[in-house]
């Protein structure tokens, strides 16, 4: 029997993590082997639709909650230009530009309005903030990507929202949300106006989604939820379908301990472990050994080993000249990147040449400037080179670019880069560490693996590495190698068993 795959998940945004990266990963896996699947958001967004497709997806891989209840789930792209735009009367109103990024709206001179551009559109409008006689903002309207007024914020004084209405496309409210306490940005009631004829409140917005699931998935005898994130497993919970958590990081938060009874779960997991569990039909986790560890801690969690990233081509590579070393992710303190600094100095000293992209966002300002004083202290300033996030192509020309991937974190259940490193046929240098490295990579062959937190041995190890092409080729030939362990066609076989 065919079955209907729906993948829960908070949000594709606009910086990613591995999570919403394997949940995209995976979505586009489905879809070439056609089977029915979806990725189904909570959190409202009205770039979604613009993002996804920035990463490769379709307006049918996705169903948003609010789309739902706003019946715009089926809604394609239209372009609401502000110039030609119904929303101003030419007659009554002018449009006076600030830059390519806003217009004010004015009437006899004074500003009544704000009109942001989209991001990375000409002319479309995004929001529209509106001012009283004193120059505060008293609403905004929220413009949806795909070109439609999608809802209205009514603002405190003190700026904070107090009251939200969202519409359909057609610009009849549909929902609305409160806003109790003036300080708190958190909504304390959600309410569906005339859903099927009735008003429903709800006191959260998990709350909400359960009942949206319920009324999505309905009686779909044929459905099978693969939830994505730990928020989300209480409202999963309450499905009467086939139900699976995926558990895309590790378990515990010392990942040497992820095996010992007395290792710490993770306060995000730790509910599903101790109760949510038997309300679900498993657990799935990256790795074997990640499986093997959790059957021996939680014998009563059924669990499975699934990757959460498919490879759907390998390539082998041309010896590369450069000495680039790359790191991908999420720029942030569990990768432990102060050491990683250290070991490109280190290697400084033997390769003079060497540079490191440093590529993704960083989620802590202060963490930002800590790892650009290090750098500049270190004077790798012509060294180390920080990137933004990247998609797409812009994505795999560093990969085109690289010579090694590294990386310095203390544990991964899997590690998205760790895999694309491999199927572009690049060796991939670690620390020794629960769960993927150890299940991908090994010593002298696709890579290497070092004992953490041994910065020395780790510059000496991409020293070697650099230095002989003759070992760098082997590896790089047995990267790919690795990696068609992973190709779609086996890891869709394993989805299909579940």
């Amino acid at each position: 029997m065919q079955q209907n795959y729906y993948f829960t998940n908070e949000n594709i945004f606009s910086f990613n993590s591995g999570t919403e990266f394997s949940a995209i990963n995976r979505q586009k896996l489905f879809k070439k082997n056609q089977m029915k699947s979806w990725i189904v958001t909570r959190n409202y967004n009205q770039n979604l639709y613009f993002t996804a497709q920035q990463h490769g997806l379709e307006y049918d891989d996705l169903i948003n909650m609010y789309d739902y209840f706003q019946n715009a789930v089926d809604v394609k792209k239209h372009h609401e230009y502000l110039r030609y735009s119904k929303l101003i009367d030419k007659h009554e109103y002018k449009i006076v530009g600030v830059d390519n990024n806003s217009s004010l709206i004015k009437r006899h001179g004074r500003t009544l309005a704000k009109v942001e551009i989209a991001p990375q559109t000409v002319g479309e409008i995004g929001n529209v903030l509106y001012y009283d006689q004193f120059g505060n903002i008293t609403s905004k309207d929220v413009w949806d990507v795909r070109g439609f007024k999608s809802k209205t914020e009514y603002m405190h004084p003190d700026g904070h929202i107090g009251h939200e209405i969202l519409y359909d496309y057609d610009g009849q409210p549909v929902m609305e949300i409160t806003h109790m306490f003036k300080n708190n940005d958190n909504p304390s009631m959600f309410k569906l106006l005339n859903y099927k004829g009735k008003n429903l409140r709800f006191n959260d917005e998990n709350e909400l989604f359960a009942f949206f699931l319920k009324e999505l998935i309905g009686k779909d005898h044929k459905a099978i939820v693969i939830n994505d994130r730990p928020s989300l497993i209480a409202p999963v919970a309450q499905l009467n379908c086939k139900k699976y958590q995926y558990l895309h990081s590790i378990q515990t938060t010392d990942a040497e301990m992820a095996g010992n009874p007395k290792g710490t779960l993770f306060p995000a997991f730790a509910p599903f472990f101790t109760n949510d569990f038997q309300y679900y039909d498993g657990l799935i986790v990256p790795t074997p050994g990640q499986a093997k560890d959790i059957n021996n801690l939680f014998p009563n969690i059924n669990t499975r080993s699934i990757s959460d990233i498919a490879v759907f081509n390998t390539k082998l590579v041309d010896q590369k000249v450069d000495n680039h070393l790359l790191f991908l992710g999420r720029l942030s303190p569990d990768h432990n990147l102060e050491q990683m600094i250290k070991i490109v100095g280190l290697v400084k000293e033997e390769i003079p040449e060497i540079k490191l992209n440093l590529v993704g966002y960083f989620d802590n300002p202060d963490y930002r400037e800590k790892l650009k004083k290090m750098v500049k202290d270190l004077a790798l300033e012509k060294n180390i080179i920080f990137k933004p996030y990247l998609v797409g192509q812009a994505k795999q020309e560093q990969f085109d670019n690289a010579k090694l991937v590294i990386d310095t974190s203390f544990g991964e259940a899997m590690g998205m880069t760790m895999v694309e490193a491999l199927s572009n046929g690049i060796p991939f240098v670690s620390y020794d560490v629960n769960y993927g490295p150890r299940f991908m990579i090994n010593n002298n062959y696709n890579g290497f693996l070092i004992n953490q937190g041994d910065t020395k041995a780790f510059a000496e190890c991409l020293v070697k590495l650099l230095k002989d092409d003759k070992i760098y080729q082997k590896l790089s030939n047995n990267a790919s190698l690795t990696s068609k362990k992973l190709l779609d066609k086996l890891i869709i076989k394993q989805w299909e068993k579940i």
